[in-house]
């Protein structure tokens, strides 16, 4: 199986990270120029690249069927040699795949901004181009991490990092109550806005000071933070467009300065995301430290035992003991699986740090279109409120929400509205609410009361998937805990049954 290990660090520590930086670097060049600023010669280096490693791709998994088939495994042990080198190959040529469809619609069309579908498209593939980066550090970041000194550095990391994401939510809600008196006793924000500035860190403090510059050359407050992203949610940034656009800009800040401090004092609660993944990240190594030292220390001394002794062996053991072989003669192939915990708990701590409306996450917010349905509901609330049409919500998303399926949705949605369709059925074809939730809406509406509805909706909403993260904690905890029991009593029960039945032959 040498020859396995030696395809697969070459994969790992080759062509992975070769297609993760030639995926970044396509994706930021074409953001950088837009799909009409490539020169064709390069154009066409781009696409025979592509078609290389789409080939190298294909020869490794190749490769690795052939070294599999040739050792003679049996069915279930070649599938599990096999599988992972499937999984991650196939990642990576679909990954390659989506880079031509990218480079093979260069200089094509017109219009020098790029189309909605393209930009998708690019995040995406920039997106899965860091995983592919990634993949060497966190397929042995599970090694580097089982020892304890290390573990326990890893845990006050994510701890400081924790703190420091709480920190960053606590200058967005700052900022959002500075400008909200400021806007609601008609102070000038520039200025202080540059007084605020002179007490913050340097790095904050530069983007304070660009926020200030522009608003002072005469853009709006809207578009001044949607130019300066990180200092405020950008869903926010939604909600003060719309109230200046219906003339209730401090209303609309007001309420934004109260939910990003709600939102603030739920992630600093017990049952944060973070707390349960660093829990499970921490468990998981504790188990995988565990079963592999029992694997590569414990059980060939026993091996050896038993065949000294000729000892009739159980078939627990003998499963046990040729498991161990298999896993240990083959450990490269699972750590991308033991890696999980970790590549979730980075994730995380991105989410947090950066906030997860902040993110360019397409591919994640595509699969769950309700991701935004509180933001949706509240703008409209808003729009509503000032007594306004709630297009104005839905034009406002469309032009300034950063992630790029909501605003198809929301361009969508509008366009259905204009046509004379129902709002509430458009929201619900678009999937952003359920059908329960528009009769809901559409009785709200009737009564005349729609504005409170949809925040007591959206309020709802949120609570419901706070529930389902306490649920799912309260449950993982124990399943997690149970299978590490579970792992350590089938080896100690498998080992030691044929250890009592020598005893007792020799007695």
């Amino acid at each position: 199986m040498e020859s396995l290990g030696l395809i697969f660090c070459l994969a790992f520590f080759a062509y992975f990270p070769i297609a993760g930086i030639s995926s970044i670097l396509l994706a930021r060049r074409i953001i950088d120029f837009g799909h009409q600023g490539v020169n064709p010669f390069v154009r066409v280096c781009w696409i025979l690249f592509l078609l290389f490693m789409m080939f190298c791709g294909i020869v490794l998994i190749g490769l690795s069927i052939l070294v599999v088939v040739f050792n003679q495994q049996s069915h279930l042990g070649a599938l599990l040699l096999i599988i992972p080198s499937l999984i991650l190959y196939s990642f990576t040529i679909y990954q390659e795949s989506r880079c031509y469809q990218v480079a093979f619609a260069l200089n094509q069309g017109d219009e020098y901004e790029l189309p909605e579908t393209l930009q998708i498209k690019i995040q995406s593939i920039r997106i899965f181009g860091w995983i592919l980066l990634g993949l060497p550090l966190l397929v042995f970041l599970p090694i580097f991490i089982s020892f304890l000194p290390l573990l326990l550095a890893f845990i006050i990391l994510s701890c400081l990092i924790n703190i420091i994401s709480l920190s960053k939510r606590a200058n967005e809600s700052e900022l959002l109550w500075l400008l909200t008196v400021c806007v609601e006793k008609n102070i000038p924000l520039g200025p202080e806005i540059d007084t605020y500035a002179e007490t913050q860190p340097r790095k904050y403090r530069a983007r304070l000071e660009l926020l200030s510059s522009r608003l002072y050359s005469g853009v709006s407050l809207s578009t001044a933070l949607s130019e300066t992203p990180g200092l405020v949610p950008q869903s926010t940034v939604v909600s003060i467009r719309i109230g200046e656009v219906s003339n209730t800009l401090g209303l609309a800040l007001r309420d934004a300065a109260v939910q990003t401090s709600k939102s603030l004092k739920n992630e600093s609660g017990e049952t944060s995301a973070t707390y349960l993944a660093v829990y499970v990240t921490v468990v998981g190594t504790i188990l995988f430290t565990i079963a592999g030292f029992i694997m590569y220390w414990i059980i060939p001394k026993f091996k050896k035992i038993f065949m000294d002794f000729d000892a009739n062996l159980p078939t627990m053991t003998l499963t046990v003991i040729n498991l161990s072989d298999f896993i240990i003669a083959n450990f490269f192939l699972f750590l991308p699986i033991f890696s999980i915990p970790f590549t979730l708990l980075i994730l995380i701590h991105m989410g947090n740090y950066f906030g997860w409306s902040n993110l360019r996450i397409p591919l994640f917010t595509t699969w769950f279109p309700r991701l935004n349905t509180p933001d949706c509901l509240r703008q409209i609330a808003q729009s509503i409120s000032a007594q306004q049409q709630p297009q104005i919500a839905l034009s406002s998303a469309s032009q300034y929400h950063l992630w790029a399926d909501v605003r198809i949705r929301s361009e969508s949605v509008k366009n259905r509205v204009n046509q004379g369709e129902n709002l509430w059925a458009s929201l619900q074809h678009a999937k952003i609410i359920s059908r329960s939730e528009a009769a809901l809406c559409v009785t709200a509406e009737r009564v005349g009361n729609l504005p409170e509805v949809l925040r007591a909706l959206a309020l709802s909403i949120e609570q419901r998937r706070n529930r389902k993260l306490r649920v799912l904690a309260d449950l993982l905890k124990p399943v997690i805990v149970c299978t590490l029991g579970l792992v350590v009593g089938l080896f100690v029960i498998a080992l030691f049954i044929p250890i009592v039945q020598l005893i007792f032959d020799f007695s």
